[in-house]
């Protein structure tokens, strides 16, 4: 069963222009060190950046919640290798994620992230199955 859905779109420029004004203490706010990294192996670390985001803005409309004090920009992790996307949740998004989980079910984050034209995107759908 689909739990929750979440799309995000955004402008790469606009990524670009927070990375260059804001710098260290904008991706120390929004990003784990581990997004942060992996952002930066790419070639576009603003696009690479931008899809992060906008996976997370997904992840907290499939979760039914917004960036809170219960559910901060770093209790969403958006780990991207190559044309691969992963969330960990931790914190807050962890305990909204189990409060909408039925029980006896076990739940799956699935996340595609993608960008070209100036543009990144993210979909995140929240799934469940019953447990065997």
């Amino acid at each position: 069963m689909i739990l929750g859905v979440g799309v995000d779109l955004c402008q790469v420029e606009r990524i670009r222009r927070s990375l260059r004004g804001l710098g260290e203490a904008w991706i120390d706010e929004l990003f784990t060190a581990e997004e942060r990294r992996l952002c930066q192996l790419g070639a576009d670390h603003a696009l690479l950046f931008g899809r992060a985001f906008c996976g997370k803005e997904a992840c907290f409309k499939a979760l039914g919640t917004e960036n809170t004090a219960e559910v901060g920009w770093r209790d969403i992790e958006i780990l991207q290798s190559g044309s691969l996307a992963s969330a960990r949740l931790s914190g807050g998004a962890l305990q909204r994620l189990q409060e909408i989980t039925p029980p006896g079910h076990v739940v799956r984050v699935h996340v595609a992230c993608a960008g070209g034209a100036g543009l990144a995107q993210a979909i995140v759908t929240i799934s469940a199955v019953p447990v065997p």
